[in-house]
């Protein structure tokens, strides 16, 4: 029997478990959940999720708030909010060997002096260099996956032998992983499709109807694969689970974090203090729009509500008032 691969999950929130919960079906693999506090540790080590404690009799997770396992690391999956990227590939650099590879599970954009925002498989590569990258992505709600319910998703490296390696850890799982190379289609995909999310629950809490919600989706989707263009991504990956996959599964409910904050602000009731990506990634996306000389009206719509406090009613005029060209 060959050695068992050790795999690290770093963060311990909704998804990093979700992750583990279903690599930890594979006979050879030992993973390990690496997350900051303790109580979250000793939590999860119990089997519980902090956000869904509804989901119980879960198996207990082998969590730990020591850094000393990342030591004994093949490989790392990176499940941490893109803001925290910094800090975790400091740690990774520290305690890793560069030959390490990095699996990188969040969806967004940082921000760049030069570019306006950059997207976090290029921030990688400028915090660890030719270190082996991988995106992780796709249309999933985390609480689907810890319930054990089929989901497809995208693992995406320019070394598909990398790639292949992470659809691997998933053979007895429930996911089904496809794999592909193009890294920058993949991470824009799941960028750009939180901060349409926002637009469609504003949509949708404004009671503007399905027809608009439809319509603001579809023209989203073309927003995202204007910039997909500019940056050389491909266009089929915009077709394909990161792309209008995960679009359309972040704009159906308010079972999306990033919908459900965008219904709340339409409607004027609270806000949720959950996460949600897109309202920190919108400025660095349409910062980097600008950079590339790519017009996103429906990016920067949201960015003007969500940052700049915009009027919603004049906002939403002035995107209708715009002159609809040749789709």
């Amino acid at each position: 029997m060959s050695e068992k691969e050790n795999i690290v999950v770093i963060g311990g929130g909704a998804w990093g478990s979700a992750i583990a919960h279903q690599i930890r079906s594979h006979p050879q693999i030992n993973i390990e959940l690496l997350v900051r506090a303790q109580t979250t540790a000793e939590d999860l080590k119990q089997g519980k999720v902090r956000q869904y404690p509804q989901l119980t009799g879960l198996p207990g997770f082998d969590a730990t708030t020591d850094t000393a396992c990342l030591k004994q690391a093949d490989i790392l999956y990176l499940v941490v909010p893109v803001a925290a990227s910094s800090d975790m590939f400091e740690g990774i650099k520290a305690h890793t060997s560069e030959n390490c590879p990095v699996i990188l599970c969040a969806k967004g954009l940082l921000p760049d002096k030069d570019k306006g925002g950059i997207f976090l498989q290029e921030y990688a590569k400028q915090e660890l260099g030719n270190r082996p990258v991988a995106l992780f992505t796709g249309p999933s709600f985390a609480d689907e996956v810890l319930s054990g319910l089929p989901t497809a998703l995208l693992a995406a490296s320019s070394d598909s032998a990398l790639s292949a390696r992470v659809a691997g850890h998933f053979a007895h799982s429930k996911l089904r992983i496809y794999q592909g190379q193009d890294v920058m289609g993949a991470a824009l995909g799941g960028a750009v499709k939180n901060v349409i999310a926002i637009a469609a629950g504003i949509c949708t809490g404004q009671k503007l109807g399905d027809n608009a919600r439809a319509g603001l989706i579809t023209r989203g989707l073309a927003e995202t694969m204007r910039l997909a263009e500019a940056l050389g991504a491909e266009r089929a990956t915009m077709s394909g689970l990161a792309g209008i996959g995960d679009l359309v599964l972040s704009c159906s409910n308010d079972h999306s974090r990033n919908m459900a904050y965008g219904l709340a602000l339409g409607s004027g009731t609270k806000i949720s203090q959950k996460l949600a990506e897109g309202r920190h990634s919108a400025a660095h996306l349409c910062a980097r729009a600008d950079y590339e000389n790519i017009e996103m009206p429906v990016c920067a719509a949201v960015d003007k509500i969500v940052n700049h406090h915009a009027d919603i009613p004049a906002t939403i005029t002035a995107l209708l008032s715009r002159q609809a060209g040749l789709e």
